[in-house]
């Protein structure tokens, strides 16, 4: 999500740690009330800062709406690449499992992201609703590539692997989009659990495992 941001500090390490600082703490405020109606103040406020410390790392509320996002985005994304190459001597059960551990706990550490981005996705130009649509169809694709491996080795059974990605990931989303309903009658470890069984089920890991055992 390319966007040139002013900051008035030369020193990039600071600049980068500030900016990461402000986006972490205005996270919450944004989500509660949406970027239109959140002031600069109230980020500022977020942040214990002064908006005119703010204004030194951030030329608009605009910017870490981009920042915000570009950040989450990228982090994510190199969890993501990372660990498709580290679950390439995994077998097709253990890599889709871990997979489904790693990315559903990375949703539930920045659920903050996730909500803003279905809610704020509109304040957003085109380019960067493109570049957004691009980074969830990468996600897509990375757990369609696990689902493939078992299908090429006869351990799942998946007529469409694309849709299957897609709840997969899906799912994870729902951790944090209805965080209001699941953290009453379940904790973290227990939904990815419970989703895990659930989906090793419907690719026919399990059937798979019960008759080689």
């Amino acid at each position: 999500m390319v966007r040139a941001i002013r900051a008035y500090s030369n020193d990039e390490d600071l600049v980068r740690e500030r900016r990461d600082y402000i986006a972490r703490n205005s996270a919450k405020v944004l989500v509660q009330k949406g970027f239109e109606r959140t002031t600069v103040q109230e980020l500022a406020d977020a942040c214990a800062m002064s908006v005119g410390s703010l204004y030194r790392y951030f030329g608009s509320k605009e910017d870490i709406l981009y920042y915000f996002i570009d950040r989450g985005l990228g982090m994510l994304a190199e969890s993501v690449e990372g660990y498709l190459e580290e679950s390439e001597s995994l077998n097709p059960t253990e890599a889709l499992e871990g997979f489904i551990r790693m990315y559903y706990r990375l949703m539930a550490d920045d659920w903050n992201l996730c909500l803003f981005a279905y809610q704020e996705t509109k304040n957003l130009d085109v380019a960067a609703r493109r570049k957004m649509i691009d980074d969830a169809s990468r996600d897509v694709a990375a757990c369609e590539c696990l689902l493939r491996r078992g299908i090429e080795s006869g351990e799942f059974k998946i007529e469409n692997p694309t849709l299957m990605a897609h709840n997969i990931i899906v799912l994870a989303h729902m951790w944090a989009v209805r965080r209001w309903f699941l953290r009453k009658r379940f904790n973290l470890e227990e939904y990815i659990r419970m989703q895990t069984d659930a989906i090793l089920k419907l690719v026919g890991a399990k059937e798979q495992e019960a008759v080689t055992s």
